[in-house]
């Protein structure tokens, strides 16, 4: 824990305003269906549960917020409710939760299913999961702990409301079992980039993360998204839009240049095992609706061999 309270530390003092974790519910399976080479390279195979991460970064932080990723598929809406309404409780109203749908199976496996949801059921489930989610957090009224002493009195039982859903996922009494939060309800984060998921952005997302491959591309993605945030009955600048930025620091512009090279060419995966091939169209899965923009932006380019690429490379970034 004293690596991620130092991070935190030094994020805070930079003035970041989240810290925010992904997350991955089962080992990558890098090549074929086996863990084996992520374990060995060290990719990405540990994945430490956030919320005892954050729960600690809490109490070495003052102003940042915190961030982390739930799937609303493999957990339960009870479940999600309470932990960020904890952690919102622990940090004094600095929590965030990243909404994901989960895609690959090896997740599913790990949660009493043979593969994951068609990517449509996903996202209606990930709908009834927030609706009901959203009920516990308001289940308790602003005003609903009086902590009178003198009377013997914690709270107002007229204040704390049981949420009686039943839907077609999901079937909770409620109420929540921790009192109405620092923030009312937590930071909401999504991703999504399928037509789907920025739908679901629109209605339900406080900040929302985007990908494109160019400014052009970036701006219309802005516009159309404020456009469904407004069809979703918000105001259009009640979500904030993130785009993804990768930054590579350098004492010096060349360090910070020879970084950059070195984390293009000299990544552990073993490229060997895949013959030069065409660029094939990239591929999806049942799960997932968006694809990678671009093969080129994602695959490694065969040395002497113009317009051809590794395999590999072309299915590595697919989104939910």
């Amino acid at each position: 824990m004293r690596s991620y309270r130092r991070i935190a530390r030094v994020l805070e003092e930079g003035m970041f305003d989240l810290m925010f974790f992904d997350d991955r519910l089962a080992m990558p399976t890098i090549h074929g269906d086996s863990p084996a080479d992520a374990v060995r390279y060290g990719a990405r195979p540990v994945k430490l549960d956030l919320s005892t991460v954050l729960g600690a970064v809490a109490g070495a932080t003052e102003h940042i917020g915190l961030g982390a990723t739930y799937s609303t598929t493999c957990f339960q809406p009870f479940h999600v409710a309470r932990t960020f309404a904890t952690l919102d409780h622990l940090s004094g109203g600095r929590a965030a939760w990243n909404i994901v749908t989960s895609v690959n199976d090896a997740e599913a496996q790990n949660f009493g299913l043979e593969e994951h949801l068609e990517h449509d059921k996903r996202y209606d489930r990930a709908e009834e999961f927030v609706e009901v989610v959203s009920k516990l957090w308001d289940s308790w009224e602003d005003d609903a702990v009086v902590a009178d002493r003198s009377a013997g009195v914690f709270a107002d039982p007229d204040k704390v409301h049981e949420v009686a859903h039943r839907g077609e996922y999901f079937s909770v009494r409620g109420p929540l079992t921790v009192p109405r939060t620092p923030q009312g309800r937590p930071v909401i984060i999504q991703a999504g980039q399928s037509g789907r998921g920025r739908v679901f952005a629109a209605r339900w997302a406080d900040l929302i993360f985007t990908s494109d491959p160019s400014q052009e591309i970036a701006r219309e993605r802005y516009r159309e998204q404020r456009e469904l945030i407004a069809e979703a009955g918000r105001a259009a600048d009640s979500a904030r839009l993130l785009p993804m930025v990768y930054t590579i620091a350098g004492e010096t512009e060349a360090i910070a240049r020879e970084k950059e090279r070195s984390c293009s060419t000299n990544s552990c995966i073993p490229w060997r095992r895949w013959p030069c091939s065409p660029r094939s169209p990239t591929t999806t899965s049942p799960a997932t609706r968006s694809t990678t923009s671009s093969p080129t932006s994602c695959s490694t380019r065969c040395p002497g061999s113009a317009g051809w690429s590794r395999g590999y490379g072309d299915t590595w970034a697919t989104a939910n």
